[in-house]
């Protein structure tokens, strides 16, 4: 019994998240974030801000880590600590996926070091021996479907750490089995098919599914069923300025 469910392809959202970190501008001191979107941040600064328009690098202390990001002054607030709103242009996915592994424990000298989980793979054409105890409900396909959305930034992060090339996106679309555990608790199992040209990418599919593992799936009084997702693995990212 399955059910495959459709994802939003326009999937990752800008959704700012109020995360403090130590930051350097080029050029004009140093500060902190106030908050953190992908497509941008909002920082508040202990000197002067830089003009509305220009370009400046971002040096994020993560971790450990020292992450550069290029970004562009979208808007300046003046004050005696002025705050000011940019724009990322290059080497956010790298801070994304440091934040991430810091969020799940991983090393902060890898993104994805959390490559592998104790969730089995599963046979999708096997019998299933249904409980007769269970109740006749299946899961709601919404909450399914925003549990598995919000593993989106630990599906990123094995992307960004799986590349060869940083600025070369991988090509193709994962397809997804999902063996829902009707407590609610870990998934009974997680299946992850790559694309031809990454099928022997054994680190980018372990590390999808431990991803997609560590979903918070819904409970519900009704037997074990398979979900299905297709998504793309690198569909790259819309980038709107922080206001």
């Amino acid at each position: 019994m399955s059910a495959a469910l459709q994802l939003d392809p326009n999937r990752r959202q800008n959704d700012r998240i109020d995360v403090v970190l130590p930051v350097r501008v080029d050029g004009t001191g140093s500060g902190h974030s106030a908050n953190l979107s992908f497509g941008g941040a909002c920082v508040e600064l202990d000197g002067a801000a830089p003009a509305v328009g220009s370009a400046v690098t971002l040096s994020f202390d993560v971790h450990g880590r020292t992450i550069q990001v290029d970004s562009e002054v979208r808007w300046a607030k003046p004050g005696a600590r002025p705050t000011i709103g940019v724009m990322f242009r290059r080497g956010h996915r790298a801070l994304v996926a440091a934040l991430v592994a810091g969020l799940v424990g991983a090393s902060a000298t890898t993104a994805s070091a959390a490559t592998t989980t104790n969730v089995p793979t599963f046979d999708p054409n096997a019998d299933v021996e249904l409980d007769m105890n269970a109740g006749p409900e299946r899961p709601d396909k919404q909450q399914v479907l925003d549990a598995f959305s919000r593993q989106y930034d630990a599906i990123d992060a094995c992307v960004v750490d799986s590349r060869r090339d940083p600025d070369k996106p991988l090509q193709g679309e994962a397809h997804v089995e999902v063996l829902l555990n009707p407590a609610g608790a870990s998934p009974l199992g997680v299946n992850t098919e790559l694309p031809k040209s990454l099928a022997k990418n054994r680190q980018l599919r372990e590390c999808l599914r431990a991803a997609v593992a560590t979903a918070a799936y819904p409970s519900y009084d009704g037997p074990p069923i398979v979900v299905e997702f297709d998504f793309e693995i690198d569909p790259g990212f819309e980038e709107e300025p922080a206001e």
